[in-house]
């Protein structure tokens, strides 16, 4: 808000997980970006239906993440999170709006290329051993992104 109200031109990104915007806070902060409309202000939701404990849905669905963000006044952009293109041409996209702040909704696989740690929760917050990190990065180095 700082960088829009002294006309300084600086871009703002901030990156957040599915299971986060369960958070009350993430909304006030929504609230306050549409009312200033701060569209200086980019948001990105890493959404891999994954959080500590267990699926967002099974725990506090923030389902449907697009329609709650443009609800709350944003301009909303979705796209494969693993696509790289998609993910130049969203932040490119970004830039172009006014009047208004833009969430890029990432759809992403927890884990995605390491066959042992996809789409599982208990990988959340929990770092391989030294056998396991040896088999991630073989399976990575195999991975074409």
């Amino acid at each position: 808000m700082s960088s829009k109200l002294n006309s300084r031109g600086i871009r703002v990104y901030c990156m957040l997980g599915d299971g986060e915007i369960e958070e009350g806070q993430v909304w006030e902060a929504a609230m306050t970006a549409s009312q200033y409309k701060l569209d200086n202000l980019c948001v990105i939701v890493d959404n891999n239906n994954l959080q500590i404990d267990g699926t967002v849905e099974k725990v506090m669905s923030p389902y449907p993440i697009d329609a709650k963000f443009k609800a709350f006044g944003f301009n909303v952009i979705n796209i494969d999170g693993h696509n790289m293109e998609e993910i130049i041409n969203a932040f490119n996209m970004a830039k172009r709006v006014k009047g208004k702040p833009t969430a890029i909704i990432a759809k992403t696989v927890k884990g995605k290329g390491v066959s042992f740690m996809e789409n599982e929760v208990g990988w959340h917050g929990k770092a391989p051993n030294e056998e396991e990190y040896k088999l991630a990065i073989k399976e990575l180095k195999n991975t074409k992104i």
